[in-house]
C-alpha cells in the first residue's frame, strides 16, 4: 500500500513518521507547501495525554521535559506534579527529515497543491502523484468552517535571558494579568534559566490580533517578573478557531470519494484547548497499523466517532464560556476548573473526559457572571 500525505506540519509529520518506523516508508511521499517541514510552532502535552504507542512515537522529538507545572489565578496558586513536555518546529523538522530519508520516503518541499482526490494529488505544475491513500493534513485554514466560532489567539516570543530567569517550570495559565478582549492568561515555558517562550493568549470573540501589542505586554511581563531580556530568538503567531457547535459537514464522510482528513481538517484537535499533539499521535499509530487503504478510513473515521462525546461536551463549554459569560469574568470559569481534582483534569486534556468527569465540570457552584439564558440567546461581544 502507498500514501501521499498533504502537508509537512505537525498531524501529516507524524503520520509519516508513524509509517517510516512501521518500516513503510517506501511507498510514501510527504508534500509540503513551504521550504521546511514543522512550520514555525512549539507544540506541547501533558505526559497523561498519551498512551504508551503515542509516547513511544513523540520521545526522539521531544527537546525539554519537566517534573511539574502550574497554574496561577487571581489570589491563588497551584501545582500540578505531572510531566510536561515540548517539541520545537526546529526539532521535528529535523529528525522527521532523517527519519524520512532513511525509510526511503520520498519529500517534496516548496510545492503548491492543486487539487486533493482520494487517489491522487495534483500540483500547480501538474504532477500527480497517485497512491492507494490521500491523507489531507492541511492545517486549521483548510478545516471545514463550524457553525459558530470564538477564538483562541496568541503571540509567543522565545526570548534570551542575561541572567537566569525566575521560572523553573512551566506556567501553563497566568491568569492574574489584566483581562482584555476576552480571557487573558499568559504562558510560560522555561526551556533552560536564559532561554524562555512567554505567549500571550486570549479566548476571544474576534479573531483580530495586534502583535505589536501583545509584544509589548510580553516584553512588560518578563520584566515585571525579574527577567532580563537580551534578544528575542523567535516570534510564533497563532489564531485557532473554537467551534461552538458541529461542522456544517462531517469529514471523511463513507458516501463520498475524498481523501483522509487527518489534523484540524479531519477535527482532530481540542474543541476547547486547541492542543493538537495528543489526537494527531493517536491518528498517527492507528494510520500505521491499518494495511488496507479501507482499514485505513475506517480506523481515522472510528476514532473519529470515538471522540464524538468529548467533542460535543468541549462546544458545550465552548458555549458556555463565549456565550453565557461576560468576557472579563471567562477567568473565574477556568479558576474554577482548576480546583477540581488532579486526575480530572488530566483526563479532560487527554480527551478522556468520563461522565463523573463531565458532571464534576458542570454541576456545583457556577463561576461569577454566568448566565444559564445567554446559552440560548448569546450575548453581545464585550472588549
Amino acid at each position: 500500500m502507498t500514501h501521499v500525505i498533504v502537508g509537512g506540519g505537525l498531524a501529516g509529520g507524524l503520520v509519516a513518521l508513524a509509517l517510516a518506523q512501521a518500516g513503510r516508508g517506501r511507498g510514501l511521499t510527504l508534500v509540503e507547501q513551504g521550504q521546511r517541514l514543522g512550520g514555525n510552532h512549539t507544540w506541547s502535552f501533558h505526559e497523561t495525554d498519551l498512551d504508551a504507542e503515542g509516547s513511544a512515537l513523540l520521545a526522539p522529538l521531544l527537546c525539554r521535559q519537566w517534573p511539574g507545572q502550574r497554574v496561577r489565578f487571581p489570589g491563588r496558586e497551584r501545582i500540578f506534579v505531572s510531566g510536561y513536555a515540548s517539541v520545537t518546529s526546529d526539532r521535528f523538522a529535523d529528525l522527521l527529515a532523517a527519519r524520512l530519508e532513511q525509510a526511503g520516503a520520498r519529500v517534496v518541499l516548496g510545492r503548491r497543491v492543486a487539487a486533493v482526490e482520494a487517489r491522487a494529488v495534483h500540483l500547480d505544475d501538474g504532477t500527480a502523484l497517485r497512491a492507494s491513500v490521500v491523507l489531507d493534513a492541511r492545517g486549521p485554514e483548510a478545516a471545514p468552517p463550524a457553525r459558530r466560532l470564538g477564538f483562541q489567539k496568541f503571540l509567543g516570543l522565545e526570548l534570551e535571558l542575561g541572567a537566569d530567569g525566575p521560572w523553573a517550570d512551566p506556567v501553563l495559565m497566568d491568569a492574574t494579568v489584566p483581562q482584555r478582549d476576552g480571557y487573558r492568561f499568559v504562558y510560560v515555558l522555561p526551556f533552560s534559566p536564559r532561554r524562555v517562550l512567554i505567549e500571550d493568549t486570549i479566548y476571544s470573540g474576534n479573531a483580530r490580533l495586534d502583535a505589536f501589542e501583545l509584544e509589548r505586554r510580553i516584553l512588560a511581563y518578563a520584566a515585571e517578573h525579574g527577567a532580563h531580556v537580551t534578544r528575542v530568538l523567535r516570534r510564533e503567531t497563532g489564531v485557532l478557531a473554537l467551534p461552538l457547535g458541529e461542522a456544517a459537514a462531517e469529514p471523511n464522510d463513507p458516501r463520498q470519494e475524498a481523501p483522509i482528513a487527518v489534523g484540524y481538517r479531519g477535527g482532530f484537535f481540542h474543541p476547547v484547548t486547541g492542543y493538537s499533539l495528543p489526537l494527531a499521535a493517536r491518528v498517527a499509530v492507528a494510520v500505521a497499523k491499518a494495511r488496507t487503504a479501507a482499514e485505513t478510513r475506517e480506523a481515522v473515521r472510528g476514532l473519529f466517532r470515538e471522540l464524538a462525546p468529548q467533542r460535543r461536551f468541549g462546544h458545550l463549554l465552548n458555549r458556555l464560556m463565549f456565550d453565557a459569560m461576560p468576557p472579563a469574568a471567562r477567568w473565574t470559569a477556568l479558576d474554577r476548573f482548576y480546583r477540581l481534582p488532579e486526575p480530572t483534569i488530566a483526563r479532560f486534556y487527554a480527551s478522556r473526559s468520563t461522565l463523573l468527569d463531565r458532571a464534576r465540570i458542570l454541576l456545583g457552584r457556577p463561576p461569577a457572571g454566568l448566565s444559564w439564558k445567554h446559552l440560548w440567546r448569546p450575548r453581545a461581544e464585550m472588549a
